[in-house]
C-alpha cells in the first residue's frame, strides 16, 4: 500500500468525512500589467502564492510561496476543516504527490472578468489568476481551450465560479494523439457548475444495440483527450454528461489517454453522465486524493458489453448506467490510487454504485486507503440482460484490489451489496464491512468470483441479504451469504458476526463451494436467525462466539469503526498489522478485527 503522511479528517454525522475546503484559499499580493500582463502576483484574491486549502495535508505542507509547479513534488494542501475530529496518527494519513502550483508570478491576471477575457488569458497559456474585485461567477457560452505544447494552470483563488450555463462544456483540451502528450492542465481553487457536454450520437440500431452517445459527450465541465489533469481544492457542482450511451462517462471530468490525471482536495456533488456520475476515465492514468464525491449518479440503462446480437461497428449493447461516482475502463500503464476518499450517497442505475472499473489487458493494483464508501446504491445491470447483482459500493473486473483502513457502510444492490470482484484478486486490511444490504440476492457484503485473495483483521458485521419485497424466503434459497459469497479466501484475525438473510434454507453469514481457509478468526450467532439450524462456518475450525460488537462509530482516527465487548473472544490473533483502522498500535496478543481493543 502506499506511504502516507499527517492528514486532517473530519467528522459529519454517521459517517467520517474527508472535508474538504474547497476553493476557500486566496493569497494577496501586489501585481502589474493588465488583462494580458502580470509580471507579478495579482493584487486581487487571485493570486494564491501556491497555497492551497483542502482535506489534508502531507507532512511538511504549507502556504509555500514556492510550491513547485507541474508534476514536481513539494508544497502541500492545507488548512483543513476540522469537525469533531480527533487527531490523526501520521501512519493513517496521504501523502501528497504535489502541492498547488505557485502563481506568485502569473502570466496573466483577469481583471476584466468576463467570458471573452477569461477565453483569450487561457488559449495564451501560463498560469492565468484574476482580481476581480472579490467573488465572481463568469457564465461561458463555450469551453475554454488551453493551447497544445504549453502548461497551462488557471487559479481561481477560491473565489472564482466558472459556470456553464446549463449549455456548454467549460475546458476542453486534446493533445492531437492518444496517451502521448505530457502537457499538463492545472485547475485549482475554482468551483465548475452547469457544465453541460454535448457529443457525437451513435449511429441509429435497433434494439438491444446501444444507443445514445459516444464518448465524447462526457465531462459535463472538463474534457481532457491526450493530455495531464491536476485539480486542487476544487468544487464541482450540476454538471452533465449526456445520457445514454455504453462508454460515454465523466458527469464533471472526463479523461481520454491521458498519461496521469490527480485529483486533490476536491468536492464533486449532484453531478450526472451515463457512466461516472462524477468522474470518467478511458484509459487513463488516476489517482484521487482527499476528495469527496456525494450524490452524483450514472444515468444510463443496462450496462454495456459486446454481444453477437448486435451488428454495428462496436457490437456493443446496454446503455450505461455503472459508476454512480467513478468509471474507469480499459488499460493504463499504472496503479490506481485512492487515499483519503469519501464516496457516500451516489447512485449508480447498472453497476457499481460508487466505483466501477474494468481493465481489459494485463492486472493493475487499485489501491484503496483510509477511505469511507457509505450509503451508495446500484441497480443492478437490469435491461437486455435481465436482473443481475449491482454492486453497491463497487465492481471490480481483472484487478489487484488492495483497500486498507477503510470503511465500507450501508450500501445496496440487488446483489453482492458492496463489493462485487471477478477475475480480480482481494488484500483487505485493517476494512469494516458494516450495514450492507443484497436486497434481493446473494452477498450482503462481499462477492468474489473465481480468483479470491485475502482478509486480515477485518470486520464484517450487521450485513444482510434479503428477499425482494413481496417475494417468500422461506421457499427459496437464493438469498444468502450475508458476509460473503464465494471462495478461495484466506481469512485471519477477522470478526464475522451478525451478518444475517431471512430465509432458512441457505447459508446464512458465508456462501461458498466450500469454507475458507485461515486462522483466529470468529463468527456470530451460530444459529441461523430464521429457522434455526446451525449455520455453515465461514472458515474451517473457526470459532463461533459472541464479540459483543457496538455500533459503528467514531472510536478514532478518520473512518468509523465497531468496537467489541467481549476482550476474552477477540484478543486472540497473531501476525496482526502493526496498527489498526485508527491507526493505533496493536498489543499482542493482538485484537481481532479492524479495531484494536
Amino acid at each position: 500500500m502506499s506511504t502516507r503522511a499527517f492528514t486532517t479528517f473530519g467528522v459529519a454525522s454517521s459517517v467520517v468525512l474527508v472535508i474538504a475546503a474547497c476553493g476557500s484559499s486566496g493569497g494577496h499580493g501586489t501585481g502589474t500589467g493588465q488583462d494580458g500582463g502580470g509580471a507579478g502576483a495579482s493584487s486581487g484574491a487571485g493570486a494564491s502564492s501556491g497555497a492551497s486549502s483542502g482535506a489534508g495535508a502531507s507532512s511538511g505542507a504549507g502556504a509555500s510561496s514556492g510550491a513547485s509547479s507541474g508534476d514536481a513534488a513539494g508544497g502541500g494542501v492545507q488548512d483543513a476543516a476540522l469537525i469533531d475530529a480527533p487527531a490523526i496518527p501520521a501512519s493513517l494519513a496521504c501523502t501528497l504527490p504535489f502541492g498547488a502550483v505557485d502563481t506568485s508570478n502569473p502570466t496573466t491576471v483577469v481583471r476584466t472578468c468576463n467570458e471573452a477575457t477569461l477565453a483569450a488569458a487561457v488559449k495564451a497559456g501560463g498560469v492565468v489568476t484574476f482580481d476581480c474585485g472579490g467573488p465572481a461567477t463568469i457564465t461561458l457560452t463555450s469551453a475554454l481551450a488551453p493551447p497544445r505544447g504549453m502548461n497551462t494552470t488557471i487559479d481561481g483563488g477560491g473565489v472564482i465560479t466558472l459556470d456553464g450555463g446549463g449549455a456548454t462544456r467549460i475546458l476542453s483540451f486534446s493533445g492531437g494523439g492518444y496517451r502521448t502528450t505530457t502537457t499538463l492542465i492545472t485547475l485549482q481553487n475554482l468551483t465548475f457548475q452547469h457544465g453541460y457536454a454535448t457529443g457525437t450520437p451513435i449511429p441509429m440500431a435497433s434494439a438491444p444495440c446501444s444507443q445514445g452517445f459516444e464518448t465524447d459527450a462526457g465531462g459535463g465541465a472538463v474534457w481532457i483527450e491526450d493530455g495531464k489533469l491536476h485539480v486542487v481544492d476544487c468544487t464541482f457542482t450540476d454538471n452533465t454528461g449526456q445520457t445514454p450511451g455504453p462508454d460515454v462517462a465523466g458527469g464533471a471530468i472526463y479523461v481520454d489517454g491521458s498519461l496521469g490525471t490527480t485529483i486533490i482536495g476536491s468536492r464533486f456533488a449532484n453531478n450526472t453522465c451515463s457512466n461516472g456520475g462524477a468522474v470518467g476515465s478511458l484509459n487513463s492514468d488516476l489517482a484521487i486524493y482527499t476528495s469527496t464525491m456525494d450524490g452524483n449518479t450514472a444515468t444510463g440503462t443496462g450496462q454495456n458489453n459486446t454481444s453477437s446480437m448486435c451488428t454495428t461497428s462496436s457490437t456493443e449493447i446496454g446503455d450505461g448506467g455503472s459508476g454512480g461516482a467513478l468509471y474507469m475502463d480499459g488499460g493504463s500503464d499504472g496503479d490506481t490510487t485512492l487515499c483519503g476518499v469519501v464516496m457516500s450517497n451516489n447512485h449508480a442505475n447498472a453497476l457499481g454504485g460508487a466505483i466501477f472499473r474494468v481493465f481489459d489487458d494485463a492486472t493493475h493494483n487499485f489501491n484503496i486507503d483510509v477511505s469511507t464508501f457509505d450509503s451508495n446504491v446500484a441497480d443492478g445491470p437490469v435491461g437486455v440482460d435481465g436482473d443481475g447483482p449491482g454492486a453497491g459500493a463497487f465492481y471490480f473486473h481483472n484487478c489487484d484490489l488492495n483497500i486498507s483502513d477503510s470503511t465500507i457502510s450501508n450500501n445496496s444492490s440487488p446483489g453482492c451489496g458492496a463489493l462485487q470482484a471477478d477475475g480480480t484478486v482481494l488484500d483487505l486490511t485493517n476494512d469494516t464491512f458494516s450495514g450492507n444490504t443484497a436486497t434481493d440476492g446473494i452477498g450482503g457484503a462481499i462477492c468474489i468470483f473465481s480468483t479470491g485473495g485475502t482478509l486480515t483483521n477485518c470486520t464484517l458485521a450487521n450485513n444482510q441479504a434479503l428477499a425482494a419485497p413481496g417475494e417468500d424466503a422461506s421457499t427459496y434459497s437464493n438469498y444468502y451469504g450475508a458476509a460473503i459469497f464465494g471462495g478461495n479466501l484466506t481469512v485471519n484475525n477477522t470478526i464475522i458476526a451478525n451478518d444475517t438473510t431471512d430465509n432458512p434454507l441457505g447459508r446464512m453469514a458465508c456462501a461458498g463451494t466450500t469454507a475458507e481457509s485461515g486462522s483466529h478468526d470468529v463468527q456470530w450467532p451460530m444459529t441461523k436467525t430464521v429457522g434455526g439450524g446451525t449455520d455453515t462456518p465461514c472458515v474451517t475450525g473457526i470459532m463461533f462466539a459472541n464479540p459483543m460488537l457496538g455500533a459503528l462509530a467514531n472510536n478514532g482516527g478518520p473512518t468509523l469503526t465497531i468496537a467489541p465487548a467481549a476482550p476474552s473472544v477477540v484478543q486472540i490473533g497473531t501476525n496482526c498489522p502493526a496498527t489498526d483502522q485508527t491507526g493505533a498500535a496493536r498489543g499482542s496478543p493482538c485484537t481481532i478485527g479492524a479495531l484494536e481493543k
